[in-house]
């Protein structure tokens, strides 16, 4: 399928790698841009402000902060920085105002002495914090599953690949392949509606009700066999797996996916 792009839709910024010691040199030239630093920490400031610079050195040194310190601030730290040790953060260059950053990070500014050293200097205000063992340290870690949650994960990693089978064994008009997905399905569905009877959500469960009853009605069909029905049945069955995840389904940072309840609480 052709890619296209819609006119006057905001396009994502691209991010720029560049040193530390370059955005402090050209301050004005960077401002207002995404980019990645990867540098040492120097200098921790509470829980979710520190500084970074060129070389490790310049952290072990533990003085006060040099010219080519650069201040970041993070929404949140999972776990702390450590002096000396190379992260690389992703985020926008500002010149640092405590007013406007503590504006739009809220409880995550630097204190008030932080803020008055670095006031008119180069900061970022990060969206990712990545450590040597490659964890974002700025990214909220979800809740541990719910041994419901468990089996619905587990039921959701059988329906994803049968869907994807089915879809195209029906292509290849491969109606015994098709019945197989079909069956596949249907014992997902059968699992994943065990866990939506838990949940205050009627319609989730109405919605899995639906999908199973459409993997039965699509293995009887590719029994017969009749390519016609399969192929007028599965969009059904898309569309009802659609619905329910559009509602109750959430992206996580690491790319997984998550019952949307289970981490907005």
């Amino acid at each position: 399928m052709a890619a296209f792009i819609l006119q006057g839709a905001p396009q994502p910024k691209p991010i720029v790698p560049v040193a530390a010691g370059t955005i402090v040199a050209n301050l004005d030239r960077y401002a207002g841009t995404t980019v990645s630093v990867t540098a040492a920490v120097v200098q921790r400031y509470g829980a979710t402000a520190f500084s970074v610079g060129q070389t490790r050195a310049a952290a072990n040194a533990k003085k006060a902060p040099a010219p080519q310190d650069v201040l970041v601030v993070a929404p949140l730290l999972t776990s702390p920085v450590q002096a000396g040790a190379y992260v690389t953060v992703i985020g926008e260059v500002i010149k640092f105002d405590p007013a406007v950053v503590a504006a739009r990070m809220k409880e995550a500014a630097p204190p008030a002495d932080v803020a008055a050293k670095y006031a008119g200097k180069p900061a970022l205000l990060a969206t990712s914090v990545i450590n040597t063992a490659m964890t974002d340290l700025a990214k909220k870690l979800p809740p541990p599953m719910t041994s419901a949650e468990i089996d619905l994960n587990k039921a959701m990693k059988q329906i994803s690949p049968a869907f994807t089978a089915l879809r195209q064994a029906v292509t290849a008009s491969n109606t015994s392949d098709a019945r197989d997905q079909a069956a596949a399905l249907s014992h997902g569905f059968t699992a994943a509606a065990a866990f939506w009877k838990t949940q205050p959500h009627p319609e989730a469960a109405e919605w899995t009700e639906d999908a199973r009853r459409l993997a039965d009605e699509i293995a009887m069909l590719a029994a017969k066999p009749d390519l016609e029905g399969l192929k007028a049945s599965v969009p059904k069955l898309q569309q009802v797996c659609s619905n329910c995840h559009n509602q109750y389904r959430v992206r996580l940072d690491d790319g997984s996916y998550r019952y949307k309840d289970a981490v907005s609480k």
